[in-house]
């Protein structure tokens, strides 16, 4: 190949690169089995500085069209992210997505760039994110969220990350959220209600334990969404605000001191999916006339 062949392939090597980079996505949509999991606004600006909670959300069944992200038996109405970096006063969402793509049917990649110390302009933390959607039995299901931090900047920085989810087990709210530790794990749990403990939804850290942890209203003065959109420096409160059945959403905070010049930090979010379907009239009347041919067998 002449140098001038090589340079122009190596040109249309690196076009093709910078598209590539220049990816993004508005919205992600994961199927696996029966179950889709999905999110929009994924590079809502509004949101950085926002009480909107990030983007909608949507976790449960997948309806019949394929690229809709809408479903059936819905437990998940937002989640999101937010950050506080050294020098800032508040905490902010991310929002300045640089790359995102759809690995596969039931996966996801999303790369942030955020700015530290108050500035709007200087991206210097790196925030990236794996989604995965496994249906583990016809009627549960798990989405995997690995998260890395990676600090571009010269100097050693202390961050503050926090995972935000606001959980609808009934479509009425009424739900019982409470915060639990065990080994390798902690988790928020909202069951459909403070008497029905067999439809949930979890919010789990594992890889790297919470600092800090907040359940609350969906909003409000003691909501987790209220602390984190505020523009106050918040530390969440180690306390479930609701004390029994409400319409709950739940933060997680993760703090890390002094992140070394071009170090990284990671750790990975669980969200668990149980749901027990309900039948219909049609099925309950052919499950009464199943116990009748039973009962006359038995006779």
């Amino acid at each position: 190949m002449n140098r001038k062949l090589a340079l122009v392939a190596f040109a249309g090597v690196a076009a093709a690169a910078a598209v590539a980079e220049a990816q993004t996505l508005t919205t992600l949509i994961l199927n696996d089995g029966l179950y889709r999991y999905s999110e929009a606004g994924l590079t809502a600006t509004a949101n950085r500085t926002g009480t909107g909670g990030g983007s909608a959300a949507n976790f449960g069944l997948a309806n019949t069209i394929a690229s809709s992200s809408a479903v059936t038996a819905d437990y998940l109405y937002q989640n999101w992210w937010w950050y506080r970096s050294q020098g800032d006063s508040r905490e902010f969402g991310l929002t300045n997505q640089t790359f995102g793509t759809q690995l596969g049917a039931n996966s996801a990649f999303l790369r942030y760039v955020e700015p530290i110390g108050g500035s709007s302009t200087n991206g210097t933390l790196t925030f990236e994110f794996t989604y995965t959607l496994n249906q583990i039995t016809p009627t549960s299901a798990a989405v995997t969220i690995n998260w890395s931090i990676i600090n571009n900047s010269q100097s050693a920085q202390d961050i503050s990350f926090f995972a935000y989810g606001d959980s609808d087990v009934s479509p009425l709210g009424s739900n019982d959220g409470t915060y639990n530790t065990s080994p390798g794990v902690n988790f928020y749990r909202n069951n459909a209600s403070t008497s029905n403990s067999s439809q949930f939804f979890t919010m789990g850290a594992d890889l790297r334990l919470n600092n800090h942890w907040q359940i609350g209203p969906f909003s409000g003065a003691s909501a987790p969404r209220t602390a984190l959109g505020d523009g106050l420096i918040s530390t969440l409160s180690d306390t479930d605000h609701l004390s029994g059945a409400g319409d709950n959403a739940a933060a997680f905070q993760f703090d890390f001191s002094r992140i070394a010049a071009g170090g990284t930090v990671g750790g990975r979010i669980t969200k668990g999916y149980n749901y027990i379907p309900v039948p219909t009239p049609g099925t309950l009347a052919l499950m009464g006339l199943g116990g009748l041919a039973i009962a006359r067998r038995r006779r």
